[in-house]
C-alpha cells in the first residue's frame, strides 16, 4: 500500500490542469503543494517560480518556496524566501518553518526565538495555562517550575539536554522539577535521566483531557533554550545513564530499525513517514548485508512495521517485544555493539545514550541534520549516512556495508551506569 497514492494522483491531475490553465497561480500554488507532498522538491520549485511570475507579492508562495529550497538543502535560498514570505505577511507559520531552517544554518539563538511564534499558529494549543509560564524571570529559579513535552518523541528526547543547565542554575536546594511526558517515556526517565540533584519527578501526561492540576510557574521543555540561552554542545557525554546498563559482549549484535513513526492522520506527517522510511529491497539487502558480515541482526521496530521482517522474525532472529515502552528499548540497545535507524525517535535515544549509532538521512532531511556532513553537533556518537538526489535507499545501504566491511563495528566511548553532574 502506498500511503501517498491519493496525493500522488491528485498531483498528475493538477498538474494536467495546470498546462490547461498556466494563468492562474492559486492552481499552479496546489500543484506546487501536491508535488511537495509526494517528496517531488525541485518539480514543486518549478511551479512555484512560475506562480511567483504571476503573484510576485504572495506570501504563501515564498513560504512554499522556502520548504521546497529547504528539502532541496539550499539553505541559504529558503533562508532569503522565508523572509520574504514574513516581510509580505508575517504568519505564525512562516516563522515556524523559518526558525527550524535557522536551526540548519546554526543560527541558534535566531532559530529559537522565532520558533515560540508556535504558540499563535492555528489548532497548536499549549498544553498548560499561558498564563503562569516562566519567561525565565529570575524569582523563577527557586520556584516549583513544572517542564513539559510537546511535539515529537524524538524531540523530547533530544531537548532533555537542557534539563541539566537548568538544574544546576537552580542549585541543589530549589523544590525538584516536575517533568512531565508521555506515559511511554516514563520509565526511561525515571531511572536513567542524569544531571545536578535534585532529580527531576518524573509523571505522564494525560493520554486525554486536560492537563494535570499544577500550582506554580510551568514552561514547554522546547522553550528552554531561548531562556537558557544554550546551543547544543557536542562535549556532553550523555544525559542518558543508568546502572543496570551493561557493555556489549562482543558478539556483533547490530540493531535495525527502519521505518518512521506511522503518523497517517495528516498529508506532512505521512509525507515523514514516507520519505524516512526504508522500502522492502532496501531492508532486506541491509539484513542480509549484516549477516553475511557475521553480525547478528537484532530487529528493533515498533509497530505494524514489525510485520515487514516477519520472515526473519521466524528463523529466530532476535527482536524487540511488541509490549516494549523506551526504558526497556534502553536496555536493550545499551548492549548492541551497534544501531542502524532512520531518522526517528530511536536516532535521539541512542545520541542521547551516546551509544554508537549509524543514522540514515533521505535526501530531504530535516535542517537539525545539517548538511553534507556525516557527523552531528546534537549526538556526538551518531554518523550519518546520507541519501543522494534522485537515488532511493539501496546506494545508503550499499554505503553503510561497506563502511561495516572496511572498518568493522564502531568502538563505544559510552559512560554505561554512570549517573552524575557530568552527563551534560
Amino acid at each position: 500500500m502506498d500511503p501517498l497514492r491519493s496525493w500522488r494522483e491528485e498531483a498528475v491531475r493538477l498538474g494536467e490542469l495546470a498546462v490547461a490553465e498556466p494563468s492562474c497561480h492559486r492552481l499552479l500554488a496546489n500543484w506546487a503543494n501536491a508535488l511537495w507532498i509526494t517528496d517531488q522538491p525541485r518539480q514543486a520549485l518549478a511551479a512555484l517560480r512560475q506562480a511567483l511570475l504571476l503573484a510576485p507579492n504572495e506570501p504563501l508562495l515564498y513560504r512554499g518556496l522556502g520548504n521546497a529550497l529547504t528539502d532541496l538543502q539550499q539553505f541559504e535560498a529558503a533562508d532569503r524566501a522565508f523572509l520574504r514570505s514574513r516581510q509580505l505577511e508575517d504568519s505564525a507559520e512562516s516563522a515556524w518553518n523559518h526558525s527550524q531552517l535557522l536551526i540548519g544554518l546554526e543560527r541558534y539563538a535566531e532559530g529559537y526565538a522565532m520558533a515560540e511564534r508556535r504558540w499563535q499558529m492555528a489548532g497548536l494549543e499549549a498544553w498548560r495555562d499561558p498564563l503562569t509560564s516562566w519567561s525565565g524571570e529570575p524569582e523563577g529559579w527557586q520556584q516549583p517550575l513544572l517542564v513539559w513535552s510537546e511535539q515529537g518523541l524524538g524531540d523530547t528526547i533530544q531537548h532533555l539536554r537542557w534539563l541539566g543547565p537548568l538544574l544546576a542554575r537552580r542549585g541543589p536546594k530549589a523544590p525538584p522539577v516536575r517533568l512531565e511526558v508521555e506515559a511511554c517515556l516514563v520509565p526511561l526517565l525515571r531511572h536513567g535521566l542524569t544531571g545536578p540533584e535534585p532529580r527531576p519527578e518524573v509523571h505522564a501526561k494525560p493520554a486525554e483531557g486536560p492537563a494535570s492540576p499544577w500550582v506554580g510557574r510551568q514552561v514547554s521543555l522546547l522553550s528552554l533554550p531561548l531562556l537558557l540561552d544554550e546551543a547544543p554542545s557536542p562535549k556532553a557525554a550523555s544525559w542518558l545513564a543508568a546502572p543496570h546498563w551493561r557493555a556489549p559482549l562482543g558478539q556483533r549484535r547490530v540493531g535495525v530499525l527502519w521505518a518512521a513513526g506511522r503518523k497517517l492522520g495528516q498529508p506532512v506527517t505521512t509525507r515523514e513517514y514516507v520519505r524516512r522510511s526504508l522500502d522492502q529491497p532496501a531492508l532486506e539487502a541491509l539484513l542480509e548485508g549484516l549477516v553475511a558480515r557475521d553480525c547478528r541482526p537484532v530487529l528493533l521496530q515498533f509497530g505494524q512495521d514489525r510485520d515487514w521482517a516477519a520472515a526473519w522474525m521466524q528463523q529466530g532472529v532476535e527482536a524487540l517485544p511488541v509490549e516494549a515502552d523506551f526504558g526497556a528499548t534502553a536496555d536493550l540497545v545499551a548492549g548492541l555493539d551497534l544501531v542502524i535507524t532512520v531518522d526517528t525517535a530511536l536516532a535521539h535515544l541512542v545520541g542521547a545514550m551516546r551509544r554508537p549509532g549509524w543514522l540514515l538521512l533521505p535526501f530531504s532531511a530535516a535542517p537539525r541534520w545539517l548538511r553534507e556532513r556525516d557527523d552531528s553537533p546534537w549526538y556526538p556518537s551518531l554518523r550519518l549516512f546520507r541519501q543522494r538526489e534522485g537515488e532511493g535507499w539501496m546506494p545508503v545501504v550499499a554505503a553503510v556495508l561497506a563502511v561495516l566491511a572496511a572498518e568493522g563495528l564502531p568502538v563505544s566511548t559510552s559512560p554505561l551506569g554512570v549517573r552524575g553532574g557530568e552527563g551534560r
